[in-house]
C-alpha cells in the first residue's frame, strides 16, 4: 500500500488559498454592507420626502415636507431621526451586524429660501407642464403688451394733471364770482332788466361730490358681496424673520424670464382667490388683490386695486375726450353755457376742460364697475365704446346703480389684474402668494401654527453605519422634489 504525504510547498499553497477565499469573502461581505447602507439611505430619504404635506399638494400642487411637525417650530432633527427610523430595518437584515454610529444633515433647503425661490421655481415648473412652450408664447406676448400699455397710462401723471385742472378752476371760478357780484351791485343800482334765460344743469360741483365717496360704494351696488375677512399680517412670512437652510445644496433653478414670470402669475391666478372668484379657504378671499394691497383685510385690498384701475381708466378716457373731435364740441358749448351764467363769465377753456375730467371721471367709473359686474373694457377705448352720454353726467350715480352687461370687447377683471402683477416686482408676488397660502393653512384645523419657512423641499445627510466592530463606512444622500 502506498502512503500519502503532504510536502511543504503544497501546505504553502494550499494557505495561500485560503487566505485568497477568507478574502474574498470579506470583500463580499463588505460589498453586501455598502450596498445595504446604500439602500438603507435611499429609504429613509424615500420615506422622509413621502410624508409630503397633502393638503398642499391637493390646494396648490406643492411637494413639501412639513418641518414643523405640528409646532410652530422647525424641526429638522425630528426629520433627521425619521430617516434613521426608516434605515435600521434595512440595516438589520441579512446579519450583517449594521448599526448606526454617528449622523446627521450636512444641508438642507426650505421654500423660503433666497426669498421665496424654491417655492416660485415649483409653482413654475408646475405651470409649464400644464402650458407648454407653445401656450407660455402666447401668454408672454399678450400680458407684456397688456402691461405697457398700462404702464404708459401709469406715467402720464393723470392724478396730478386732473388736480392741477381743478385747480385752475376753482381759482377760475372764485375769480369770476367775485367780479359777478361786484358786477351785480352796479347793475342793481342801475336797475338794470334782464331777461331771465334757460338755466344750466352744471355736473361739476356734482361729480366733484361724487369723487369724494368711497370707490367700492360707486362700482359695488350690493355692499354685501363684499368679503369683510381680516387677517393679521405681522406674523406672515413677509413681515416676519426667517428660517433659512443650510448648506451648499441648491435645487435646479428655473430661469429668471419673463416667460417665467407670467407662468407664476398664472399659478396665482389658478390657485388663489380674487373678487370675481373669492378663495373659499382661510384666510382672506381675494388673494390675489392682497399681493397688489397689501393690507390685512379683503376690503381694503379691493379699494387699493379699484383705486388704481380708476386711474388707468380716467388716463385712456381723459385722451379720447380731448382727441374727439365730436365730443369736444358738446363740451365746448355745455362750457361756455355754464360760463354764460355768471355777469363775469370765467374762462370757457377752463371750464371745458374741468368738465372733460369730471366727464372721464364718470366714464372711468362706468368701467371699473363693468370690471367688477363681470364685462369686459378695452385698455384704449374708441368712440363707439363710450357709454357714459355728457347729459347724463349729472345722474352718474343712478348711472351707477345699474349693473352692466357682461362680455363685451377689451380686458375683463382678471386680465387688468395679470397685467397690474406683471408691472409689479416678481419677489413682492411671490412673498404675497406665499403670505396668502400661510393664512389659507393656518385656517385648517390643529395647524393654526404652520409656516410656510418650516416647508422641507430638500435635505443632505452623512450617516456613519459601523460593520461588526472594526469597520465604518460613511455614506452622504440627498434627496428633493426639485433636485
Amino acid at each position: 500500500m502506498r502512503k500519502g504525504s503532504i510536502t511543504i510547498f503544497f501546505a504553502l499553497i494550499l494557505s495561500m488559498i485560503i487566505v485568497l477565499i477568507c478574502a474574498s469573502m470579506e470583500s463580499v461581505k463588505m460589498m453586501c454592507a455598502r450596498t445595504q447602507i446604500a439602500n438603507g439611505a435611499d429609504v429613509g430619504m424615500y420615506s422622509l420626502f413621502a410624508q409630503y404635506d397633502r393638503y398642499l399638494l391637493d390646494t396648490y400642487g406643492l411637494f413639501y415636507v412639513d418641518a414643523s411637525y405640528g409646532t410652530d417650530d422647525l424641526q429638522m432633527s425630528r426629520a433627521y431621526r425619521t430617516v434613521e427610523r426608516y434605515m435600521m430595518p434595512i440595516l438589520e437584515q441579512d446579519h450583517l451586524d449594521l448599526s448606526i454610529a454617528s449622523g446627521g444633515i450636512t444641508s438642507f433647503v426650505l421654500a423660503t429660501d433666497q426669498t421665496g425661490q424654491p417655492f416660485r421655481d415649483q409653482a413654475v415648473t408646475y405651470m409649464r407642464d400644464a402650458f407648454g412652450s407653445q401656450g407660455v408664447h402666447f401668454l408672454v406676448d399678450k400680458i407684456r403688451g397688456d402691461a405697457a400699455e398700462i404702464r404708459k397710462q401709469e406715467e402720464t401723471g393723470w392724478m396730478l394733471e386732473a388736480q392741477d385742472l381743478m385747480a385752475r378752476y376753482d381759482e377760475e371760478m372764485a375769480r369770476a364770482g367775485n367780479e359777478s357780484a361786484q358786477a351785480e351791485i352796479v347793475r342793481q343800482g342801475e336797475a338794470l332788466a334782464e331777461t331771465p334765460g334757460k338755466p344750466v344743469v352744471d355736473p361739476i360741483d356734482m361729480i366733484r361730490e361724487i369723487w369724494g365717496m368711497g370707490i367700492l360704494d360707486l362700482v359695488i351696488a350690493d355692499q354685501a358681496l363684499l368679503s369683510d375677512r381680516e387677517i393679521d399680517t405681522g406674523q406672515l412670512v413677509s413681515q416676519r424673520s426667517l428660517e433659512e437652510g443650510m448648506g451648499a445644496l441648491t435645487p435646479a433653478s428655473v430661469p429668471d424670464t419673463a416667460g417665467e414670470k407670467v407662468l407664476f402669475q398664472e399659478y396665482m391666478m389658478q390657485n388663489c382667490g380674487t373678487y370675481c372668484n373669492p378663495s373659499e379657504a382661510g384666510g382672506l378671499r381675494y388673494q390675489v388683490e392682497y399681493s397688489l394691497g397689501r393690507t390685512g383685510s379683503d376690503r381694503g385690498n379691493l379699494e387699493r386695486v379699484a383705486s388704481r384701475l380708476l386711474a388707468i381708466r380716467e388716463s385712456d378716457n381723459f385722451a379720447l375726450l380731448c382727441a374727439d373731435p365730436q365730443k369736444r364740441a358738446q363740451s365746448a358749448a355745455l362750457a361756455a353755457d355754464i360760463a354764460s351764467g355768471s355777469l363775469i363769465p370765467p374762462s370757457v377753456e377752463v371750464v371745458e376742460m374741468a368738465l372733460l375730467c369730471c366727464w372721464s371721471f364718470g366714464e372711468s367709473i362706468l368701467d371699473v364697475k363693468a370690471l367688477f359686474d363681470g364685462g369686459r373694457v378695452p385698455l384704449v377705448k374708441d368712440p363707439g365704446s363710450w357709454d357714459l352720454p355728457l347729459e347724463r353726467l349729472p345722474d352718474l350715480l343712478a348711472e351707477c346703480a345699474v349693473e352692466r352687461p357682461q362680455g363685451g370687447k377689451g380686458l375683463d377683471y382678471e386680465d387688468y389684474l395679470r397685467a397690474l402683477l406683471f408691472l409689479g416686482s416678481e419677489e413682492d408676488n411671490v412673498m404675497g402668494c406665499m403670505d396668502m397660502i400661510e393664512a389659507d393653512v393656518r385656517g385648517q384645523r390643529g395647524r393654526e401654527g404652520f409656516r410656510m419657512d418650516c416647508c422641507l423641499e430638500a435635505m443632505e445627510v452623512g450617516v456613519d453605519v459601523g460593520v461588526g466592530r472594526e469597520k465604518i463606512y460613511t455614506v452622504i444622500h440627498r434627496y428633493g422634489y426639485d433636485l
